[in-house]
Order: C-alpha cells, then structure tokens, then sequence
C-alpha cells in the first residue's frame, strides 16, 4: 500500500509542487489549504495518514496549533514542518510542539524528499520483532518503544528524530561525532549540507537531560567538530 501524505499548504502553487513531487515519488497525496480543514481530515480515524507536511503561516488556525492539537489527542502521526521563519527561536517552538522535522522556505526538493523518506520509516515494527531496548543517559531512561524518555518522575514524549539522535549518540558514547556524520546517518542527507538542525535538536535534548542545559556535563561539544555523549565517569559540567 503507498505509503499516505497529507500536505497541509495555504499557497497554492507550492502545495501544487508538494502534490506533484509527492505523488510523483509513488506517495498518496491530499492537500488541505487551511489548519480548520487539516484538523477534520486528520480527525478522520477510519482513513489514517503516514505523515503530515504542515506549513506553519496557515489562515485561521496556524500550523503550530494544529500541531499542538493533534500530540494533545495524542496522534504521533509524523509532522514534518515548513516554515520562512528561520530563526532559532521558531524553529525551536515547533520542535517543542511536537515536530519531528523540519525546513525552511525555499527548500530543495531532494532534500525535502530525503527528509519525507527518513521520517516514512517511523513504521510500526513487525510483530515478531524484538522491541529496541530501553537505555539510561545519567538519570535519564530512554525507551524507544514508547517514544518516550523518563526523569525525575516526569515522562516525556520524543519524537522520531529525537529518539534516532539519541540512539545514535548512546550507540557511540564515548567519542566524538561530526555533525556532518549526524546528518548522513540521522537525517540521510550529505554531510556538507548547510543546517543548522543537528544543533537545534542537540539544545533541545539537552533540556531533557541536563542538570543545567546551560553547563552540559553528558551532551558535550566538541569545538569545531560536533558533539560526544559522555560516558557516565567523564560526566561533568563544561563549557559550551
């Protein structure tokens, strides 16, 4: 069955493109041009989607209240976000409302697809197959099968990407990883590519498992390079 998007697009002749390329790619496509008519297509249970694209200057009900609905029904359904914010702040927002990607307007095609790709393999894992297993950063407990992340007492959602960047830093706690390894094995696109996503979602992670984010002592930096994921005797407090 192809796999089934939802593009969530107030300009035309972008969500015209989205539709085409999509569809073009073999995806099911619908487009909504407003939040109001996105929220009813998604409330409709019978007729799920794999994958939301949300813009979020949308009339009426905006791209980020809509998302904030849809986690607060508790849908997971995956949401990647387009914005022509770019700064820090608006990404993060939409990242703490619950997106598991995002791009900036004007984006790349390839690198729209590669993203709608990487985000289309959050599948339900097949029944015969063992759940990944949980895993402790400090006081932190990461379990993937729930998307979720436990800490003094408080259970915290994560999306895909934040849950995969996880994994993929404890997979190699201890040493330091470039960013652009992050990109080409987390996000699937070319190490050179020009982001700042790798940071963004290392400053968010580091909220969930920080002491004092502002003094990381597990997510450390690694000046010029990328990032390391300490190893529980290293853990202490540096400077970012």
């Amino acid at each position: 069955m192809k796999p089934s998007i939802l593009v969530v697009e107030d300009e035309h002749n972008i969500a015209r493109g989205l539709a085409f390329n999509l569809g073009s790619e073999g995806y099911h496509v619908e487009v909504q041009e407003s939040g109001e008519d996105g929220l009813a297509r998604l409330a409709e249970r019978s007729r799920p989607v794999d994958l939301v694209v949300l813009d979020v200057m949308l009339p009426g009900i905006s791209g980020l209240d809509l998302l904030r609905r849809l986690r607060e029904d508790g849908d997971r359904t995956p949401v990647l976000l387009l914005t022509a914010r770019d700064s820090e702040h608006d990404i993060v927002e939409g990242l703490d409302h619950g997106a598991d990607d995002y791009l900036t307007k004007p984006f790349s095609l390839p690198v729209l697809l590669a993203r709608v790709r990487t985000l289309l393999r959050r599948a339900p894992r097949p029944r015969d197959e063992a759940p990944a297993a949980s895993f402790r950063i400090g006081s932190a407990t990461v379990r993937p099968e729930r998307f979720e992340l436990e800490r003094s007492g408080e259970t915290v959602p994560l999306t895909a990407k934040e849950l995969r960047l996880l994994q993929f830093l404890h997979e190699r706690r201890g040493r330091a990883v470039s960013r652009g390894e992050i990109l080409e094995e987390v996000w699937e696109l070319h190490p050179d590519t020009q982001t700042r996503v790798v940071d963004t979602f290392v400053l968010r992670l580091r909220k969930l498992i920080e002491d004092d984010p502002a003094r990381p002592a597990r997510l450390v930096s690694v000046r010029g390079y990328g990032y390391r994921l300490q190893e529980e005797a290293e853990a202490r407090p540096t400077p970012l």
